[in-house]
């Protein structure tokens, strides 16, 4: 049983993954809907996977039954948002309880 999961009481409307099509143009597919999620808007500074540190201004928690990487789409309630970090949190086993999004 997760630490968190009584706390993941929001949805994110879609989470999409980023291509590029034979014209250079970016689409965009849906990867997840109403993933439930602990949504936090808070201010901060991460490192990238470039590393580079990267400004963010919501931190959302998910469980880690779901992968979302580094700049995936996040889109709620109308808004839409890049990932620009992530942390995998863990339990007192030693096992990845809940996964830390980092979002601009």
């Amino acid at each position: 049983m997760s630490i968190i999961s009584g706390l993941l009481n929001q949805n994110i409307d879609t989470v999409s993954s980023t291509s590029k099509d034979k014209y250079n143009d970016v689409t965009l597919t849906t990867v997840y809907s109403d993933l439930e999620c602990r949504w936090e808007e808070k201010i901060g500074r991460t490192i990238g996977k470039d590393a580079e540190e990267k400004t963010y201004t919501v931190e959302v928690w998910i469980m880690p039954d779901y992968t979302v990487n580094h700049d995936y789409i996040i889109t709620k309630d109308s808004k839409t948002y890049r990932v620009v970090g992530k942390e995998n949190r863990y339990n007192l086993n030693g096992e990845i309880d809940h996964v830390k999004l980092f979002i601009a």
